[in-house]
């Protein structure tokens, strides 16, 4: 197989897999980084635009967005939990499922008591 050999090279992968391992998440962060930077930019076009033909832009609500967020969070979590478990068993890479999960979580109770405030 391409990706596992077992001469000399770390982790048991293949030289073009580590090149491709050690890009991947450069590359994820950077595409991030432009995807963000447009729909900034198209958010601030569309204010300027609603100003200036007159009328109020509406005012961001946070909560909107706050059970999709916790909901994806809780769901990432969840599986980086599992894999975490079954790759390496108990140990501190568990955190890196513990972490988004819980974080999800509190996201979901936050927004549960700001929609029984809200009635």
């Amino acid at each position: 197989m391409l990706l596992l050999q077992s001469a000399g090279t770390e982790a048991g992968l293949a030289v073009p897999a580590q090149v491709i391992l050690s890009i991947l998440p450069i590359v994820a962060v950077a595409l991030c980084a432009v995807l963000l930077f447009f729909y900034l930019l198209w958010d601030y076009k569309k204010k300027k635009l609603i100003i200036e033909k007159g009328m109020d832009p509406e005012k961001p609500k946070s909560y909107e967005n706050l059970l999709l967020i916790g909901i994806v969070a809780f769901f990432i979590g969840l599986g980086l939990l599992v894999f975490f478990a079954l790759y390496n068993g108990i140990s501190s890479s568990l955190l890196g499922g513990i972490i988004p999960t819980t974080a999800g979580l509190g996201i979901l109770v936050y927004h549960r008591i700001l929609m029984k405030k809200r009635r």
